[in-house]
């Protein structure tokens, strides 16, 4: 199978499944949607989709990365892009097969269903997803796999090396929720750089032929190397891992459920170790950095926490700091910006993982949509944020006070309420966020009003926690005073956050 020449993208056209190749995808504007059965798979198909268009087909300028945008490319320009490099892209090359490598050494052959991160593999507790659901696959859904576990996911545990980026970087894309045909398409182009910006986050790297991924150029065992000299298309499909797909009977894939397909059943991995030297500057994340001791420390945003995504909400839109302290938006975000595209809704497209060590611990996938003259109201928009992440701090506060006590002066519940409470604030509060940054319009004069507006919705959604949370507790008169104590506090530690009609009201 070839991700260049072969149907491999599993989508819905009409409502029909079917798989279509890169060439169908950018060369029409077919009504078609991705489908497969996980969020983060179908986020690894688009990054994947998208790594081939930005390095087989970068656009000579602005101008025609527009005009990419408007009209699909024609089936001779496909095939002049894809000349040099079909041989790179082909599953079952002899010798160098995409993203993998031939003659890899292994005692016993890994389940096929390692790859799809995050399911049992032999070792885990299965909850929903029973081992050995997933058994074979289909070549497109490996590539997709084997691309997401080199490019967005932790390494295989000890003695195997990570993602370029790190072991669960935050993934974020200019997104096309549109229904018109050619939405995936224009989804795609949406986050292609053309190559002036390239040159200019890549000024000494390779190109062309001369830049090529490892499969093809291998890294060599126990070497040292800098990150300067990885090119584009070596960085977007980098992969750290020694692995190699073993054939199964062809059959119905597991993952996508195409039927009557060859089919991979498992893999051997190797462990294999080097050292890269500096931060390679991905497209599609956004970065942080500071001082330590001196010395810059910069590296790629990820999650950290259970908090969700629009906590870090500027971190993936504005560049903030300078060469001490700071952060910057992902590559492909910051040019959709500079396009001079503010006029219209800007959707962003956020995704990734959240781990512990090499286990993944949570999948995030969720989706921002920004009014018009976004790119003008950062102020607003961190303003915004941080009106939820007070009320936040202060329901959390009064809480903790329901929760603990105070020594001489009341019993405290002896639950943590306030952890039940922040997970439900949390929850409840962002779609009150989403609705402000999708409706509000960041230039008129009305702003003051509507921010009054929206922090009382957080109010209420604060004191309806509060209220849900203590309601269980409130038939002991032992703790009465707690529940009373730390109602009083809530409304003090919000009072500077309440509009005016609400301050006279309390």
């Amino acid at each position: 199978m070839n991700v260049l020449t072969d149907a491999w993208l599993p989508v819905l056209d009409g409502g029909r499944f079917r798989r279509i190749g890169l060439q169908e995808l950018l060369c029409s504007d077919g009504d078609v949607r991705l489908a497969l059965p996980r969020d983060d798979m179908e986020l690894a198909a688009l990054t994947l989709a998208l790594a081939l268009t930005q390095t087989l087909f970068m656009p000579a300028d602005v101008a025609t990365w527009r005009r990419r945008l408007r009209e699909p490319l024609g089936a001779d320009e496909y095939a002049a892009g894809i000349a040099p490099y079909r041989d790179w892209f082909e599953l079952d090359h002899p010798t160098q097969p995409f993203m993998q490598t031939r003659g890899v050494k292994a005692a016993d052959v890994t389940p096929m269903q390692k790859l799809f991160i995050g399911l049992p593999d032999g070792v885990s507790h299965t909850f929903f997803n029973p081992e050995g659901e997933i058994g074979a696959v289909c070549g497109g859904c490996a590539a997709i796999a084997l691309f997401n576990q080199a490019s967005a996911c932790p390494s295989f545990g000890g003695g195997f090396k990570g993602a370029l980026r790190g072991a669960a970087p935050v993934t974020t894309l200019v997104d096309v929720p549109d229904a018109r045909p050619g939405s995936l398409r224009r989804r795609i182009w949406r986050n292609v750089l053309p190559a002036p910006e390239v040159a200019r986050l890549l000024p000494d790297a390779p190109a062309g032929t001369s830049d090529r991924p490892v499969w093809v150029d291998p890294v060599a065992a126990g070497s040292t190397g800098q990150v300067a000299a990885i090119g584009l298309r070596r960085g977007l499909f980098w992969q750290p891992a020694h692995v190699e797909l073993r054939p199964a009977p062809s059959g119905t894939c597991d993952h996508c459920g195409a039927s009557g397909v060859a089919r991979y059943g498992g893999f051997l991995k190797e462990k294999f170790v080097y050292t890269l030297e500096g931060l390679w500057p991905h497209l599609h994340s956004p970065r942080q950095w500071d001082t330590k001791k001196g010395k810059r420390e910069e590296r790629f945003l990820s999650f950290t926490t259970t908090a969700p995504a629009w906590t870090q909400l500027s971190q993936y839109v504005f560049r903030r700091g300078d060469d001490r302290e700071g952060y910057a938006p992902a590559a492909v975000v910051a040019a959709w910006a500079g396009a001079g595209s503010s006029d219209a809704a800007l959707y962003l497209l956020v995704g990734g993982y959240r781990n512990n060590q090499a286990n993944v611990v949570e999948r995030r996938h969720e989706l921002f949509s920004f009014a018009p003259g976004w790119e003008g109201a950062r102020e607003q928009i961190e303003a915004c944020v941080s009106d939820a992440l007070a009320v936040r701090s202060a329901l959390r506060g009064s809480l903790y006070w329901a929760a603990r006590g105070q020594k001489d002066r009341f019993k405290g519940l002896g639950v943590d309420v306030h952890e039940l409470g922040d997970a439900r604030f949390l929850a409840r509060s962002g779609g009150v966020l989403l609705a402000e940054l999708r409706e509000i319009d960041w230039a008129g004069e009305g702003w003051a009003a509507r921010n009054a507006a929206y922090r009382a919705a957080l109010i209420a959604v604060a004191e309806a926690v509060f209220a849900d949370v203590v309601a269980p507790y409130r038939h002991d008169p032992e703790l009465l005073h707690a529940i009373a104590a730390a109602r009083g506090k809530l409304a003090r530690d919000l009072t500077p956050l309440r509009p005016p009609a609400q301050e006279e009201a309390v």
